[in-house]
């Protein structure tokens, strides 16, 4: 009698398996709001910078919906006026990645690219630290707060920034200038981290999938100062390195 009920246990603990998998991969409903990095720049050019090479339309190819209002140049209030009405109580996946703007990073790599001494560069890196330190917690978390608010059931997940330089021979600043800029941007994920945090969204970390692939390397996955959309991801950064981030669980 066991034997013979043994072949109906795995069928069902098989039919089980398959449900849950089926569920696991149910297509969502997803919106993606942020700046350049994550409309997309450095992939290609499109309205608001957004571009089918950016790491939310790569992800997007496996969604049911999804809603694109990430754009270049967005600071956290910009995020906040602008974008989150997109998101609504279908939505089941949230993108962020945003940040960076309020702390000038246009300005404060324009500054160490062109200053006269190194010493000028790390007083710009240390202004947009104050900034990152004392304000981007809170906009970070008003944002989540916003989407929550949006989305009670949804996940939020906002993602960082990489290191622009990293190690390397190939570099358009010296050692001091990019060291300096890299650490800048290792305040600014943490302070990012506190504020996603708050109100329970996941912060993703794509430092540790750029290792090796910075301005400076042999490999850069980012894009050099002279090109369009300077300092952002290359397609393969976005493809290989956020999105990879972004998809693991």
């Amino acid at each position: 009698m066991r034997r013979s009920l043994l072949p109906l246990l795995l069928a069902i603990a098989a039919t089980l398996g398959l449900t849950q998998a089926a569920t696991a991969a149910e297509p969502v409903d997803y919106v993606a709001l942020g700046d350049s990095y994550a409309a997309g720049v450095g992939a290609g050019t499109g309205e608001c910078g957004r571009t089918d090479a950016g790491y939310p339309a790569l992800y997007a190819a496996s969604v049911r919906s999804f809603t694109f209002v990430a754009c270049s140049g967005a600071t956290t209030a910009g995020v906040l006026r602008k974008q989150v009405r997109a998101v609504s109580r279908d939505t089941d996946l949230v993108t962020i990645t945003v940040g960076g703007n309020d702390t000038g990073f246009a300005p404060v790599l324009a500054r160490c690219s062109t200053a006269p001494t190194d010493e000028a560069c790390d007083q710009a890196v240390r202004t947009g630290e104050r900034v990152a330190r004392y304000v981007v917690p809170s906009a970070v978390a008003a944002v989540v707060l916003a989407v929550r608010a949006q989305a009670p059931r949804a996940r939020v997940v906002v993602l960082g920034y990489p290191h622009l330089f990293g190690e390397g021979d190939a570099c358009p600043l010296n050692p001091v200038r990019r060291a300096r800029l890299d650490a800048g941007a290792d305040v600014l994920n943490d302070r990012i981290a506190t504020g996603a945090r708050r109100w329970g969204a996941e912060f993703v970390d794509v430092r540790p999938a750029f290792t090796g692939h910075g301005l400076c390397s042999a490999d850069p996955w980012i894009v050099g100062p002279t090109a369009p959309g300077a300092y952002h991801p290359t397609a393969t950064g976005y493809a290989r390195g956020y999105l990879p981030a972004l998809s693991r669980p």
